[in-house]
């Protein structure tokens, strides 16, 4: 697993900078998912983006009944018992060591009896189920449900205004997390729904984020990567021109796979996770965590081979899958050697004086 930060001392007109980077283990596809050998997180991807909304028909709140859940039910949270801990992660297990959990951020709008709209923020999955309400009140699991924010923990038959309108929207995506006992086989991955629920049936919610025609197929195939975990620009000179290049750094990209038994075709893929955040929302620049600036990166012979301060065709930081190499059935290992560059950019006159950081994670995955 590698990770990179950027730190940044700007005083004055000089600052010094530094990008670290986190790297994970293995597998990607659309409607074929591939992991390999591994352990811990060995893929992310198929995000989701839904919108639930409609009328709560009673005052009740019964907090078993989520009003942002994620569940393998369509018709309510995710039993506590249905998990299990692999790698450290408590997640649904789909084969023995090897289990999924989502990575996602909910928010919810509902009104309580005494017609205040209230809100509520958290996220479900990974790094944690819970949440913070307008009103400030923290909201976890209740009692042996999981993956399930209820608005309040306590019960009440007079929370609501009657047929008052919640509206829950949440967004995200998947992870894998294995333990490496697993062995080479294909399984269909189960559907799993995004869910908005009411003490009454009529008023549930809910819509599938994890379609029902996935496969997963588990290999041998096993990858390591050696690249720097830290950037380090030095000292640079301080410029508020917007998009100029500030610092440039060139580092070896070096990938070994090998599948000894159970060979297959794959491409091989990295895929980056902005830890610190996009800038302005473009997906090829990763934000400083103080902002004010960015980080772009490209790989040469991908792709992703313009990672020029001002253009956006370098690194997407928002987990898309970038091909380095491929690996067949005739082979049972194979060495890609790319070269990696990373920039560091100004935002313009909002460039911070003094320490500065950025971070991205880097998965290696298979298709």
């Amino acid at each position: 697993m590698m990770k990179q930060n950027l730190r940044c001392a700007i005083r004055n007109t000089v600052t010094s900078s530094l990008l670290l980077l986190t790297l994970l283990p293995s597998g990607k596809a659309a409607e074929v998912i591939t992991i390999g050998k591994g352990s811990g997180i060995l893929w992310e991807g198929l995000p989701f983006n839904q919108t639930l909304s409609g009328s709560i028909g009673e005052r009740n709140l019964n907090p078993i009944y989520g009003l942002a859940s994620i569940s393998l039910s369509s018709t309510r949270c995710q039993l506590l018992n249905t998990l299990t801990t692999i790698s450290g992660y408590r997640v649904y297990q789909l084969i023995p060591g090897v289990g999924l959990i989502p990575r996602s951020t909910a928010h919810v709008t509902y009104t309580t009896s005494n017609g205040v709209v209230n809100t509520m923020t958290g996220t479900i999955g990974l790094p944690e189920t819970r949440a913070t309400t307008s009103t400030g009140e923290t909201i976890t699991d209740p009692p042996t449900y999981t993956w399930c924010l209820p608005p309040s923990m306590t019960a009440s038959t007079t929370f609501y205004q009657y047929q008052s309108i919640r509206t829950s929207t949440l967004s995200g995506s998947w992870v894998l997390v294995a333990d490496g006992t697993q062995t080479s086989r294909e399984i269909i991955i189960p559907p799993v729904y995004f869910g908005s629920y009411a003490s009454q049936t009529p008023d549930d919610r809910s819509v599938i984020i994890l379609p029902s025609n996935i496969t997963l197929r588990i290999s041998t195939l096993e990858c390591s990567v050696n690249t720097p975990l830290t950037i380090n620009f030095g000292t640079i000179a301080r410029n508020t021109q917007a998009n100029s290049e500030l610092a440039i750094r060139t580092e070896s990209l070096t990938t070994s796979c090998g599948q000894p038994t159970d060979q297959i075709n794959a491409n091989i893929n990295v895929q980056f996770r902005p830890l610190t955040g996009l800038y302005q929302g473009e997906p090829t620049r990763l934000a400083l965590q103080q902002g004010g600036g960015y980080i772009t990166g490209e790989i040469d012979n991908t792709t992703a081979s313009n990672g020029a301060c001002t253009a956006t065709s370098g690194i997407p930081f928002d987990n898309s899958p970038l091909k380095i190499g491929a690996i067949t059935t005739a082979q049972t290992s194979i060495t890609t050697s790319n070269q990696i560059t990373w920039r560091l950019c100004s935002g313009g006159a909002s460039l911070p004086v003094g320490a500065v950081n950025a971070s991205t994670e880097m998965l290696v995955t298979f298709n």
